[in-house]
């Protein structure tokens, strides 16, 4: 009969490589580092082979130790989706999910979802990370959140996103700014201007800076906040100006707090998604929660760009 690795000795090796630290490690699963020790040197036991190396207190993995991670990754993650699944049909609704979000989307999408995914699976266990899409790609990947309600980038790895909505980030300043006179401006005249932004490594910022690259302009002036609403606020009192998703300012513009600029520009668009990682079954709570999700940003935007329409006198596209 064929032998099989020890599932407990695979999730001290894998917990192992990932903190790099045997301390670490027998705090995270609640053991002893020596349990931790004899756990991993067994399973090279087992294995005949050398998985790990140490240096001091430096853990470095060997190359059948990186191919056994990976192997053992799959199979760690497969066996939690396994237990996850089970449990959803024995408990209906009463599992856990962990999903991860932006500030944007914690505020403006999130509440609307919750409130229906709450009347299907009132017992399930939720736990909200808020995070930048880079960070949140990273947890996705180590499974560490389920799904995760990110602005998608166009090189994805590993991961899988199911499209919700696109929006547009234009150029608003407040009233008394001098764009504000005639409603337009150059690229070259924005990038001598203060600019607060988004959080530098985000995908927002990144298309933003982008888009003054195109034109072989960089940005001298700029501050970085974490908080839309308080970079609508600096906006506000003529602290510099900004580039917004036009959905998150539309009441802004519509009492007149803030001013939309033209730019003559090609578009700022950002694609949003809803994240899991490529490996990963999803379980019933998480179809629901993602096809819930999809329904609530797609009934949101129409409703916005048809108030849009009729504000403006046009007809929608």
């Amino acid at each position: 009969m064929l032998e099989t690795i020890d599932s407990r000795q695979l999730l001290a090796f894998c917990t192992l490589v990932q903190t790099g630290s045997f301390t670490e490690t027998a705090r995270i699963l609640s053991l002893t580092q020596s349990a931790i020790s004899h756990s991993v040197k067994n399973l090279e036991t087992d294995l005949r082979c050398q998985l790990v190396t140490r240096t001091g207190r430096k853990i470095n993995i060997t190359d059948d130790g990186e191919e056994l991670y990976k192997d053992a990754q799959n199979i760690l993650n497969q066996m939690q989706g396994a237990r996850m699944r089970i449990q959803d049909r024995v408990n209906w609704g009463r599992g856990r999910l962990r999903i991860g979000a932006s500030t944007t989307a914690c505020q403006h999408i999130l509440p609307n979802v919750l409130r229906e995914f709450n009347e299907c699976f009132p017992d399930c266990i939720l736990t909200i990370t808020p995070a930048d899409t880079p960070q949140l790609l990273e947890m996705t990947r180590r499974h560490e959140i389920d799904l995760a309600i990110i602005v998608t980038p166009s090189d994805l790895k590993e991961i899988e996103a199911k499209p919700l909505f696109s929006d547009e980030l234009i150029l608003v300043t407040s009233p008394i700014h001098e764009f504000a006179q005639s409603g337009r401006a150059r690229m070259a005249k924005i990038a001598q201007e203060r600019m607060v932004l988004y959080n530098k490594g985000s995908h927002t910022f990144d298309l933003v800076e982008q888009a003054f690259r195109q034109n072989k302009l960089l940005m001298q002036n700029y501050i970085e906040l974490g908080s839309m609403e308080a970079i609508k606020e600096l906006v506000k009192i003529n602290y510099g100006v900004s580039f917004l998703a036009s959905w998150t300012v539309e009441n802004e513009i519509n009492t007149g707090s803030l001013m939309q600029i033209s730019t003559g520009q090609r578009k700022l668009i950002r694609n949003w998604g809803i994240s899991y990682a490529k490996d990963k079954k999803l379980s019933i709570t998480e179809e629901t929660f993602l096809g819930i999700s999809q329904a609530v940003c797609s009934k949101m935007h129409s409703s916005k760009q048809t108030g849009s329409s009729k504000s403006t006198g046009k007809k929608p596209h």
